[in-house]
């Protein structure tokens, strides 16, 4: 006699978070309202026509970028983290030399944004609730080391950091990374970058955010994602937050109440954590 085997469902649990959602959308908010960087009316956009991912032809024939103020280059935390960008090599399976130098320079980069109130509640927020714990001091040194700690994404060369591969942008197998809208621009306008058209788009507070192909550098990327206007300070402060809260998955934040998302992963190497990836989605 055959005996009818049933299963019973095995119960659901929910991942619970020290912090919840509605605060994540809260503190997205409230830094989107201290963007006293964030770029506002400096830039001017032509979006031209949409394409698809996946689509390599050029639906738009003319740059992205109509005008970008060069008033807005010389503020602190643009101009220090413009100083960077000669400090990487693009591929990713080429030891990188950090020099005393270089050293300096991140160091002047992070004085500038840990200046900014949008990073002082950032740090605020994060302490209150118990993501991190210690000095402003002390998440200062581990936001800089999330960041530009160097660790291997190819071959096990130190080639990679958080910092190359979400603002600069990195080359393995292809085009990886590359987040940074003022990154996206400056190649835009040394001619490395041919603007190919729009998936989607949509007006998060006082920004834009685009997700589209990319083409640089000769390569191609059928999907990518950039957040145009905001400050270094405001895309530092909502990677880290939603990184620390949120690490390996998906992030709700929200800007004058339009809600839209940061995925964000993690990079392990030699027991330390770093960041391996993190973007704005819609």
């Amino acid at each position: 006699m055959a005996i009818a085997m049933t299963s019973t469902p095995r119960p659901t649990t929910r991942r619970t978070y020290v912090t919840s959602n509605r605060q994540l959308a809260n503190i997205s908010n409230q830094l989107y309202a201290a963007d006293v960087n964030s770029a506002g009316n400096l830039v001017v956009l032509d979006l031209q026509s949409r394409t698809l991912s996946g689509n390599t032809s050029d639906r738009a024939p003319l740059p992205l970028f109509k005008n970008v103020s060069s008033e807005l280059l010389n503020r602190p935390t643009y101009a220090t983290m413009l100083n960077l960008y000669n400090n990487y090599v693009a591929a990713a399976q080429t030891a990188e030399t950090v020099t005393a130098q270089e050293i300096a320079e991140e160091n002047t980069f992070m004085n500038a944004v840990f200046n900014t109130d949008v990073m002082r509640k950032t740090y605020q927020f994060l302490r209150a609730r118990g993501e991190i714990t210690g000095s402003k001091a002390d998440f200062k040194r581990q936001v800089k080391e999330l960041w530009f700690g160097m660790y291997s994404r190819a071959k096990g060369k130190l080639g990679s950091s958080g910092f190359e591969h979400v603002f600069l942008g990195e080359l393995k197998d292809g085009i990886s990374g590359l987040h940074s809208w003022l990154r996206y621009y400056l190649e835009e306008k040394s001619g490395s970058m041919n603007y190919l058209g729009y998936i989607r788009t949509r007006s998060i507070g006082k920004n834009t955010l685009i997700e589209m192909p990319v083409s640089w550098r000769g390569e191609y990327k059928a999907f990518n994602s950039i957040s145009v206007g905001a400050s270094p300070e405001l895309e530092m402060a909502l990677y880290t937050i939603c990184f620390l809260t949120r690490p390996n998955g998906s992030c709700p934040v929200e800007a004058n109440g339009v809600r839209y998302r940061i995925q964000s992963f993690t990079s392990n190497y030699n027991g330390k954590r770093f960041i391996g990836t993190t973007y704005p989605s819609l």
